[in-house]
């Protein structure tokens, strides 16, 4: 099963696009069975319990916004200011799982207000604009952030 994490910002919106089943929990309370998970964006109090989570889980995993902060940080990133940009052109770098049905450029909104000013070994760069590090995937797991 699915397992979306609510950090607080848009885990009902992502749970309504999907199809099939699904299971929105917060993020103390992850159920054994999940096959996969999405980390939504939302607030810095959740970022120990979201570490946990990056820690422990080793299946397909997706973390948005400032999860995928959380996802660099775990790896040693830095985290600095960032800009939120509207019509933001991302170039894909490298085929990936989650960048498949996608065009070599397409345009997103940029709504964080951090991003990570270097990239740790354990991740590289799937996807890029004048940010560098637009989607990135681990090298070992079945994770990948945006």
């Amino acid at each position: 099963m699915l397992v979306i994490v609510d950090n607080g910002k848009n885990a009902d919106k992502i749970a309504a696009l999907i199809r099939g089943a699904k299971k929105v929990v917060k993020p103390g309370s992850i159920p054994s069975d999940a096959t996969a998970m999405i980390l939504s964006d939302g607030d810095v109090k959740t970022q120990k319990a979201n570490e946990k989570i990056l820690k422990e889980f080793d299946k397909p995993l997706l973390a948005i916004g400032n999860s995928s902060l959380f996802m660099g940080t775990l790896y040693g990133a830095n985290i600095v200011p960032g800009k939120i940009v509207k019509n933001e052109r991302i170039k894909i770098e490298r085929p990936c799982a989650i960048l498949l049905d996608l065009k070599k450029v397409f345009t997103v909104v940029k709504a964080s207000t951090h991003e990570m000013d270097d990239l740790p070994e354990q991740l590289e760069v799937m996807a890029s604009s004048k940010y560098p590090f637009e989607v990135v995937a681990d090298n070992e797991k079945p994770f990948f952030g945006v």
